[in-house]
C-alpha cells in the first residue's frame, strides 16, 4: 500500500508539511509558556528589599544605642558600651556581605557604610584603653556617629525609592509576561486541538487501512488453502508461520502441530521434510532453489524463495507439490528411449562380437582336422574375447536402464581396496595377458561401498584405458588418499580425447569422434560416474602431457548409502 505522505512522483504530501508545522508550533508555544512562566517564578522569588532597609535601620539604630550608652546621664558602664560597640559593628558589617552589599552598592550607599564602619573601629582603642571611665570618649563617640546615623537614614530612604521603581517595573513585566503566556497558551491549545483532529482522522484511516490489510490477508490464505500445493511459511527466526492443508496431506502432519515451531526441528515433521536448516540459512541470506524429493513412492518438487519487506529478507516461504504422475509418465517415456536405444545399440554393437564369434567357430569347422594345438588355443582366445566384449556391453546396458529407473540399490560394506583392484587387475589380465597392468597402491583403509558396483567401475575404467592405448604401452593405476576421500587413478598413453568434445564425455551414448573403430556404446562411463555418485564420489578426467588421458575415480573414507542418496 502506497504511503499517503508522500506522493508518487516522491515528493512530500502538503498534508505532512502542515502536520509537521502544527508539531513544531505546538512545541514552540509551549517551550515559550514554560519560559516565561519560569521568569515570573524566578522574579517572584528575587530579594525584596525590604530586607536590606531593614538591615540599615538596625545598623542606625544598634549605633543610636552605642551613642545612649555613652550617655553619663545613663550611668553608663564599660561592659555596657562593649556590648552595644560589637552590636553596631557586626550590623555595619552585615551591610558589606552578600546580598546587601550589592543592593547597597547599586544605589550608591556602599561608601557610606564603609565611612560609618571606620570610624566605629577607629574608636576601638581608645574605648579599649579607658576602661570604666566612659567620659573620655562619650562625646567624641556621640558627634562621630550621629553624622553616620543621619547618613544612614539617606541610604534606606535611596533604597526605599529605588525598591518602589522596581517593584512597579516588575510588576509591569509581570503583567506583560503574563499576556503572552496566555497568548502561547491559547496557541498551545489551538495547535493541540488541530493535532489531536489530525489523530483521529490518522487514526480512522489506519483502521480502514488495517480492515483492507485484513481482508487481503483472508483472500490471501484463501488462495493459499484453494491452490492445491504445499505452502510453508517462515520468519526470520525459522519459526513456521504458516501450513496449509496442501502440506499436511503431502507429510501427514496438522497444521497446529507445526506452526510456531522451529524449522526443520519441529519434532512432527517426519524423514521426507526436505527443509534443512543449511537450506533455511541460505534461503535467509537471499538465496532462491529449485529441487525435488522422494516422499515414499512420491516425487514431490519444492520451490523455495526468500520473503523481503524494504530489501530486508524477512523470512521464506516453500512451495511443494506431488508431481509422482508426471514423474511416472515422464519416466515412462525415458523407458521407452532408454529400451529403443538399447535395441539400436545391440543391432549395431553386439553384431561385432557376433560375426567374430560366428566366423571364428566356422574356420574351426572347416580347418578342424588341420589345426595344430596354438592354432586352436588363438582361435578359442578370439572367442572369448568377443564373449567378454559381449558380457561388458551388456552389463553396461543393463546398468544404464537401472539407473534410469532408479532401481539401482547400494549394498555397503567395507571393502580393502587393494584387494579389489588387484582382482580386478588379474580378471583383466586373464582377457588380455599380453598387456601390461601397473599397481601403485598406497596404505589406504577399507573403503564402505558396494563391491560389485565398484568392480564394475574400475574394470570400464582401466578395460577403457586398454582398449583405446597400444598393446606396447602399459596402463598405471595409482591410489592416494586426503581431505576424507580416496582417489583411484588410471592413466594410459592412448588416443585421448577431443578437447571440445571433453564436456560431453560423461553424457548416455556418447563417444568420442576420434573412437574409429573400437567396438564401444558410449554407456560405461556414463554408468560409471552415476554409481560413483551414488557412493558420494566422483570421476573426473584430466588430458596426460605426453599423450593420453587420466581417469580418477574418488570415494569418501566415511560415506554411507544414505550419504551418497542425499
Amino acid at each position: 500500500m502506497a504511503d499517503p505522505a508522500v506522493k508518487p512522483d516522491g515528493r512530500i504530501s502538503i498534508g505532512l508539511v502542515v502536520v509537521a508545522a502544527a508539531v513544531a508550533a505546538f512545541a514552540l508555544f509551549l517551550l515559550f509558556s514554560m519560559s516565561k512562566l519560569v521568569e515570573v517564578e524566578r522574579d517572584t522569588h528575587t530579594r525584596s528589599n525590604e530586607g536590606v532597609v531593614w538591615a540599615v535601620a538596625q545598623a542606625q539604630y544598634e549605633i543610636q544605642r552605642l551613642i545612649s550608652a555613652t550617655n553619663p546621664l545613663n550611668s553608663p558602664s564599660a561592659e555596657d558600651v562593649a556590648l552595644r560597640f560589637d552590636m553596631a559593628l557586626s550590623r555595619l558589617a552585615l551591610l558589606q556581605e552578600g546580598a546587601f552589599a550589592q543592593r547597597i552598592e547599586e544605589t550608591g550607599g556602599a561608601s557610606v557604610i564603609a565611612r560609618a564602619r571606620a570610624s566605629l573601629e577607629g574608636l576601638d582603642g581608645l574605648i579599649a584603653s579607658s576602661g570604666d571611665t566612659v567620659s573620655r570618649y562619650s562625646l567624641r563617640l556621640s558627634r562621630t556617629m550621629t553624622q553616620h546615623v543621619v547618613a544612614l537614614g539617606s541610604v534606606a530612604n535611596e533604597i526605599m525609592i529605588d525598591s518602589t521603581l522596581r517593584e512597579a517595573d516588575r510588576r509591569q513585566r509581570y503583567s506583560e509576561t503574563l499576556t503572552q503566556v496566555i497568548v502561547a497558551i491559547i496557541g498551545t491549545t489551538l495547535t493541540g486541538a488541530f493535532l489531536i483532529g489530525r489523530l483521529i482522522v490518522s487514526l480512522r484511516q489506519a483502521d480502514r487501512a488495517e480492515a483492507r490489510v485484513r481482508q487481503e490477508r483472508n483472500f490471501l490464505a484463501l488462495l493459499m488453502e484453494a491452490s492445491g500445493e504445499g505452502i510453508c511459511a517462515f520468519d526470520a527466526a525459522g519459526n513456521c508461520t504458516h501450513w496449509n492443508e496442501g502440506m499436511s496431506r503431502l507429510y501427514g502432519t496438522p497444521r497446529e502441530t507445526v506452526i510456531g515451531t522451529r524449522l526443520p526441528a519441529a519434532p512432527a515433521l517426519g524423514e521426507h521434510f526436505p527443509l534443512t536448516a543449511a537450506l533455511v540459512n541460505r534461503t535467509l541470506a537471499g538465496e532462491s532453489r529449485d529441487f525435488a524429493t522422494r516422499a515414499g513412492e512420491r516425487h514431490i518438487e519444492h520451490s523455495i524463495r526468500p520473503i523481503q519487506l524494504k530489501d530486508q529478507n524477512v523470512g521464506g516461504i516453500l512451495v511443494s507439490r506431488d508431481v509422482t504422475e508426471r514423474y511416472q509418465a515422464q519416466h515412462e517415456r525415458q523407458l521407452r528411449e532408454v529400451y529403443r536405444d538399447f535395441v539400436a545399440m545391440v543391432s549395431h554393437q553386439f553384431r561385432t562380437p557376433l560375426a567374430i564369434i560366428d566366423s571364428t567357430v566356422q574356420r574351426i569347422m572347416r580347418r578342424r582336422d588341420r589345426m595344430d594345438n596354438d592354432e586352436l588355443m588363438a582361435r578359442a582366445g578370439a572367442i572369448r574375447a568377443a564373449a567378454s566384449s559381449l558380457t561388458q556391453l551388456m552389463d553396461s546396458t543393463l546398468s544404464a536402464a537401472r539407473l534410469d529407473a532408479g532401481e539401482l540399490a547400494l549394498s555397503i560394506h567395507p571393502i580393502p581396496l587393494a584387494s579389489l583392484l588387484a582382482q580386478v587387475r588379474a580378471k583383466l589380465l586373464v582377457l588380455e595377458p599380453h598387456r601390461e597392468i601397473t599397481l601403485d597402491i598406497a596404505d589406504l583403509p577399507d573403503i564402505p561401498c558396494d563391491a560389485l558396483l565398484i568392480e564394475q567401475v574400475l574394470g570400464n575404467l582401466i578395460g577403457n584405458a586398454l582398449k583405446y592405448s597400444p598393446d606396447d604401452t602399459p596402463v598405471t593405476v595409482t591410489t592416494s588418499a586426503h581431505n576424507g576421500f580416496v582417489a583411484i587413478s588410471i592413466s594410459d598413453s592412448g588416443l585421448g580425447i577431443p578437447e571440445a568434445e571433453r564436456t560431453r564425455l560423461f553424457e548416455r551414448f556418447f563417444r568420442a569422434s576420434n573412437a574409429g573403430s573400437v567396438p564401444g556404446t558410449g554407456v560405461g562411463l556414463y554408468v560409471a560416474r552415476q554409481i560413483a555418485q551414488l557412493h558420494g564420489g566422483d570421476i573426473a578426467m584430466t588430458p596426460n602431457p605426453g599423450g593420453g588421458t587420466t581417469f580418477t575415480l574418488t570415494l569418501p573414507v566415511t560415506a554411507s548409502y544414505s550419504e551418497a542418496m542425499a
